[in-house]
């Protein structure tokens, strides 16, 4: 994220923002960029102070003026604190840049109570409003090229804290359908799809099944909003709905099930403790992820059918028709 900001900051004059005094775990500056204070009035970065609301306020604030495009940024788990003003952002149609890091109980050491589990789908409901969360560099600067596209559409980019490995099929045309195949297969006897840091050991499940024989299609979903907005026959192409589908998200579970038969996500608060055994806790482990996907892809083989995810009346199919 820092790095798209430096590519992005010195380019574009217009673009001021800051931190709710989390700089240095957001990651929000970058080189040449000044404070603005009383006597540097020039300046583009922001020190807004531990008061998430007010940020919020204050870009909504300097988007309506016009002639700037702010962004600022938090922990994802404290958007709740300026929720309200995130819903004015969407609802005014201002295309202000929410950079929220630390985006699931693989932060760690910090417990629960920093640990986001309701917040991406809190989010992910409001109308006009896009909700990245990448899974390596190359999706995060389409998430930043979308959210500066998009000048009436406000846009999250969540953030991991931990690094993450680059992606071999990823793109920024890829990223910007939202959704795309991280590893291809025609015909799939399982779709895997997963979004962030959990993409990753998505991966390696999806190696280990090929191994004992099952044909996997793993694919990243940066964004469902805009995978929403793809041609049906794309939508359709990526995820055919009777196919057996596992999600994978460090996050609640609520929403996924218009996208896959089962869910391996958030039900209850996180625990304190490294990221690494947090996740494993929680089963967000390729070995985790094998076993379930494994046993799904068995109980509707036994089942003799599986539920086509599309065939649902119209008004209820979030899958929209174009």
């Amino acid at each position: 994220s820092q790095k798209c900001l430096q590519v992005v900051g010195p380019n574009m004059p217009e673009l001021v923002g800051g931190s709710a005094d989390l700089t240095p775990s957001n990651l929000t500056n970058y080189k040449e960029v000044s404070d603005f204070q009383k006597d540097t009035p020039i300046g583009r970065y922001i020190r807004f102070g531990v008061r998430e609301h007010g940020m919020v306020a204050v870009t909504n604030g300097i988007f309506a003026h016009g002639g700037l495009r702010p962004y600022c940024a938090t922990f994802l788990v404290f958007s709740g604190y300026c929720m309200g003003a995130i819903r004015l952002s969407a609802l005014s149609k201002f295309g202000i840049i929410f950079v929220m890091t630390h985006d699931s109980i693989g932060l760690g050491e910090d417990g629960p109570t920093h640990q986001p589990v309701e917040t991406l789908s809190s989010l992910r409901v409001l109308p006009n409003l896009n909700v990245w969360r990448p899974a390596d560099m190359i999706e995060t600067a389409a998430a930043y090229q979308s959210a500066l596209e998009r000048r009436e559409t406000p846009t999250v980019i969540a953030c991991s804290r931990s690094g993450v490995a680059a992606l071999e099929l990823a793109t920024r045309e890829k990223a910007l359908k939202g959704a795309y195949a991280v590893i291809e297969e025609a015909s799939p006897d399982l779709i895997i799809v997963s979004t962030g840091s959990e993409v990753g050991a998505s991966m390696k499940a999806a190696a280990k099944l090929k191994e004992d024989g099952m044909k996997v299609r793993v694919v990243s979903m940066p964004c469902q909003e805009i995978f929403f907005e793809q041609p049906v026959s794309y939508q359709r192409e990526l995820l055919p709905g009777n196919v057996p589908t596992l999600s994978v998200e460090a996050s609640a579970v609520y929403g996924w099930q218009h996208l896959s038969h089962d869910q391996i996500g958030m039900i209850e608060y996180g625990r304190s403790g490294s990221g690494k055994d947090v996740f494993a806790f929680f089963g967000f482990t390729p070995e985790n992820i094998t076993s379930q996907a494994a046993a799904m892809v068995k109980f509707y083989k036994d089942a003799g059918t599986v539920p086509d995810l599309y065939l649902r009346p119209p008004s209820c199919n979030v899958l929209r028709q174009h």
